[in-house]
């Protein structure tokens, strides 16, 4: 499995991935809405159906028009904090997609993707239970996306090595690589483009990155 111009380093385009390229135009359409919207309406779509950890905890109470709690794990994922930070966000996912994509099928990447935004959602929730603090973006989604991505493409870049005592194989020690590239990148985005992500949710990251990690194999395997 060697995509193109990816880390495998060889030659390959891979065919149309619809999922892909959905997942790209509805995130773009909801941000056109926003914008079109206006300040106010932007605000009022991210305090209706952003993930907020204290109203999943039921810290805080729901209000009218406020989406299920439950539900914001995955409303959260189309809402983004600007046109910066949906940019970064569908690049990556453009770049990594569709390879994911062809390798694991439609609609388990389809899974995999959501998977993905949903567990790396609860992890956030999980670490800071009472925060009022909107959380948006398909950031854990696509760091899914990123770690599966790893899994299936990694060649060798980094060595094989120990860490906290444990030994860790060269294509984990990969994927970390590449998952420090992607969590970089966010960081340093949020702070270079004051995009709103300064107090970046990185433990939708991290679950996110772990739940592509844990899944490429298997889906791969189970492809017939």
């Amino acid at each position: 499995m060697k995509p193109e111009g990816g880390f495998g380093g060889a030659s390959f385009t891979p065919p149309a991935a619809p999922v892909t390229r959905a997942l790209v135009a509805v995130c773009v359409l909801v941000q056109v809405a926003a914008t079109i919207g206006g300040m106010a309406f932007s605000e009022t779509l991210a305090s209706h159906a952003a993930l907020i950890p204290a109203r999943v905890t039921g810290s805080v109470p729901s209000s009218p028009g406020d989406v299920p709690a439950a539900l914001t794990l995955l409303t959260s994922l189309f809402l983004h904090a600007g046109w910066i930070h949906l940019t970064l966000n569908l690049t990556f996912l453009w770049w990594v997609g569709r390879h994911v994509e062809v390798e694991i099928g439609r609609a388990r990447f389809l899974v995999l993707y959501a998977l993905s935004g949903i567990i790396g959602g609860l992890l956030q929730v999980a670490v800071a239970p009472h925060s009022t603090e909107a959380v948006v973006g398909a950031s854990g989604a696509i760091a899914g996306v990123f770690g599966a991505y790893a899994v299936l493409f990694a060649r060798s870049r980094a060595r094989a090595r120990r860490v906290l005592g444990i030994q860790v194989s060269t294509e984990v020690a990969t994927a970390l690589w590449y998952a420090a590239t992607w969590i970089g990148l966010q960081l340093l985005t949020a702070v270079a483009f004051n995009t709103g992500e300064g107090g970046i949710a990185i433990w939708t990251h991290i679950g996110g990155f772990i739940v592509g990690l844990i899944f490429a194999q298997p889906f791969v395997r189970r492809v017939a």
